[in-house]
């Protein structure tokens, strides 16, 4: 009888665990910048960007749920993301923008497109 109870056990676990995985491959992509804040004023030359992607797997693959970010630092040419972060090294000191988008594996774009932005200060470190 207890191998019978500990195989219902694994079966709702299984069960549970395979709800779960197709509930996280059904959410809707989403794409959004966590850090920096808009408006925020960072220091150094580096921009640490941190981004929340759900719905999909950011991946050079080009698997149904794969993706990337395609972002852009002021009119900078485009530079895609497979990670949740990315680093803009060496970026002048002043006012800027970071453009964001949400792009199928194939380069085609979600419709809606999903784009964010944040604009932020970079200034020198101090001493």
């Amino acid at each position: 009888m207890r191998h019978l109870t500990d195989y219902r056990a694994l079966l709702v676990v299984t069960i549970a665990a395979v709800a779960s995985l197709a509930l996280v491959q059904e959410q809707a992509p989403s794409l959004r910048i966590l850090s920096p804040e808009d408006g925020a004023t960072v220091q150094g030359s580096n921009l640490e960007l941190k981004m929340l992607v759900r719905g999909v797997e950011l991946s050079p693959s080009r698997s149904s749920n794969s993706a990337y970010v395609l972002l852009r630092l002021d009119d900078a040419p485009p530079l895609k993301a497979y990670s949740d972060t990315f680093t803009f090294r060496d970026v002048a000191t002043g006012n800027h923008v970071v453009r964001a988008e949400l792009r199928r594996a194939d380069g085609s774009a979600f419709q809606p497109p999903l784009r964010t932005q944040v604009r932020f200060a970079l200034r020198a470190e101090q001493d």
